[in-house]
Order: structure tokens, then sequence, then C-alpha cells
């Protein structure tokens, strides 16, 4: 009888021995946790963050588009004006050299009439001794009028070139001081854009000061959980013996068939738009849409390694099956396993919710080739999990 009892205790320490490991590293999860929650508070700090600051360079951006127009209608304007001012300088010499032949063919009309002065008025009587007949005459007289008429015409034609030519250069001076005007108010407008868009820039620079400061908040706690998650793989390794083997065939899907919603994948696994804040953008698994109090099955035959509640995951269980395979089950309303307990595969083990961050009500199921964060894979394309006919929301 003594012997009987006897072993019987050592049977229990030798028992409570192989499963202190596990307890070590349930503790140390414990511990990780608590930091992955201060992660996941700082991560969605910084989200907020930098959602404004993607607002703020989203603005720069169009401030940025509307200085390059404005600046591309300034290039305009130059262009325009350089063109009109070559064009007046054109007119300019052009108006200067119909001056100058006005001018000169105005003096040389005035010498020829002082010389016809000096020589003395020619009158009827000249014209006709120093003609030798009468239609000399007339030819003589014809050619004196021809002439006079031809040096009127010909100065009117310069006088009249000479205003049409002054009337395009004030036209083509009016038209400079429109664009002056012009580019006057696109410079200042352009200048106040760039004083807009300092100030947005000054604010991006301030965002970028509470991002590295969340940042190295962050680095600081994943440098904490790594350490914690060597010691969890220490412990881990010690045991080994405590949950071995393999197993034949796949993971079974999570939810029983006759659920309302237990093949609706609302949101798949990799980079996302986090859908609400503190929600992650990089989803380590798949989001089951099914509602509040839908019984959760375990996937495999296993050994629950942890069940928890942290502020991002909310309730969640973790499992340890063979082939060095792990399942997480997260967001539920309530766990009805407990962390050392041994499981079957389509064993109950919880019921889903809405706990931790969240859009709503669901489930979300992952798994993992170790126990640790970053070691999950997609369990829709790993080839391990038994999937039914899905539909995707």
């Amino acid at each position: 009888m003594k012997r009987k009892m006897l072993c019987t205790i050592l049977s229990m320490l030798l028992l409570i021995t192989s499963f202190t490991p596990i307890m070590k590293a349930a503790s140390y999860s414990d511990q990780k946790s608590e930091l992955q929650d201060k992660v996941n508070e700082a991560e969605e700090q910084k989200d907020k963050v930098e959602s404004q600051k993607k607002d703020t360079l989203s603005q720069i951006e169009d401030l940025e588009d509307s200085i390059a127009q404005y600046e591309s209608k300034l290039e305009d304007i130059k262009a325009d004006i350089t063109k009109l001012e070559n064009q007046i300088s054109a007119k300019t010499k052009e108006i200067n050299a119909l001056q100058k032949e006005y001018e000169e063919k105005q003096e040389l009309l005035k010498d020829r009439l002082v010389a016809i002065y000096e020589e003395g008025q020619i009158t009827f009587l000249d014209m006709m001794l120093s003609s030798d007949n009468m239609w000399d005459y007339f030819a003589i007289e014809a050619r004196m009028q021809e002439m006079a008429e031809a040096d009127n015409a010909q100065m009117d034609e310069l006088e009249t070139k000479r205003q049409q030519v002054e009337k395009a250069k004030n036209e083509l001076q009016e038209s400079k001081s429109s664009l002056d005007s012009s580019k006057k108010t696109l410079e200042n407008t352009q200048a106040q854009l760039k004083v807009t868009k300092a100030s947005k820039e000054a604010k991006v620079s301030s965002l970028s000061s509470q991002e590295k400061k969340l940042q190295k908040q962050i680095e600081d706690y994943m440098k904490d959980i790594k350490e914690i998650d060597a010691k969890i793989r220490a412990q881990a390794n010690k045991a080994q013996d405590v949950y071995t083997g393999s197993f034949s065939g796949t993971l079974g899907w999570p939810v029983s068939s006759s659920s309302s919603g237990y093949n609706v994948i609302t949101s798949r696994f990799g980079s996302r738009n986090s859908p609400v804040a503190g929600a992650s953008s990089n989803h380590r698994g798949v989001d089951i849409g099914v509602s509040i109090g839908t019984p959760v099955y375990s996937s495999a035959d296993g050994y629950v390694i942890s069940v928890m509640q942290t502020s991002a995951r909310g309730i969640f269980v973790l499992i340890k099956h063979a082939n060095d395979l792990y399942t997480r089950y997260q967001h539920l309303s309530r766990a009805v396993v407990s962390s050392g307990q041994y499981v079957k595969r389509g064993q109950l083990i919880a019921y889903s919710g809405n706990t931790g961050v969240g859009s709503g009500p669901h489930l979300h199921f992952e798994v993992l080739k170790t126990p640790y964060y970053l070691s999950e894979i997609n369990p829709l394309t790993c080839g391990l999990v038994s999937l039914p006919n899905l539909i995707y929301y």
C-alpha cells in the first residue's frame, strides 16, 4: 500500500516537472502579451500620426501641383512677354527708320523749295521762253505738277505708315502691360502657396518627430519582446516531450458548416488597409464572418499553450499540434479550455466574439510554424488546412 502511494506521488511529481517548462513559457507569454499590448497602443498612435502626416503630405502634393501649374503659366506669360518685347523692339526700330526717312525726305523737299525760292519764282513767261513750243510748255508744267504731287503723296504715305506702326506699338505695349499685371498676380499667388507649403512641411517635420519617438518606443518594446521570445523558445525546447508526434491529413476548419457565415472570409491574410484604428495593416490570419457565440473547434489534436486576453487580440487560445504546427483563435467571447489542457480534433474550445480590436464580430484564425509572433502563414494557401467552399466579402 505504501509502495503504491509512493509510486503515485512520484508520478505526480514527474508530471508536474514535465509541465513546468510549459507553465514558465505561459508566464513569459503573459509578459510578452503585455508588451505586445504596449506595442499595439504605440502603433495605434503612430498610425494616427502617420495618417495626419499622410493627409498633410497629400496637401503638400496638391500645393506642389498648384505651384507647378502657376510656374507653367508664369513661364508661358514670360514667353509671351519676351515675344511682345521683341515685337515692340522691332516696331520701335521700324518707327525710327520711317521717322528718319520722313525727316530725310522732308529735308530734301525743304532744300528743293529753298533752291526754287533762291533762283526766283518760275513765271508763266519763264516757262514759255524756256519751251521750244507749246507742247514743251505743257509737258514741263505737267512734270512739275507731278513732282509736287509725288512729293506730297510720299510724305503722306510715310506719315500714314508711321502712324500705323505707332498704333501697333501702342497696342503691343498695352498687351505687355496686361501680361505684366497677370504675371505679378501669379507671382503673388505662387508666393502665398509657397508660404502655405512651408507651413505644411513644418507640420510634417513635427509629425515626423512624434513618429520617430513612437517608433523608438515600439523598437524598445520589440526588443523586450525578442528577449522574452528567446526565453519562451528555451522553455518550449525543454517542453518538446510534452506534446510531440505527427498526424496525416490537414488541419480542420475551426467552424462547423452548420454555423452561419462559417465560409465567409471578411479579411484575408497579408497587407490590407487597417479597418479600424489600432487594427493591423499586415493581417497575420484570416477573419471568418461568424456572429458572437458561434462554437469554435480545435483544428487538430493538441496541447493548449495559453488562453489569454489582451487589448488587441481580445480573448484568444493558442494550441500546439504535431508536425510543429500551431493554431490561434482570437476575438473570442469566451474560452472553454485552459492552459496545459490536451484537446482532440473537432473538440469545442471556445465561442467566437468581438473582444479586442476589430471592426465587428468575427473569428480571427491563424496557423503558425512556431508559437511566436511573425511565424504566421496563410491558412488559405499553405495547403495545411481543409478548406470549405469559401466566399470572400
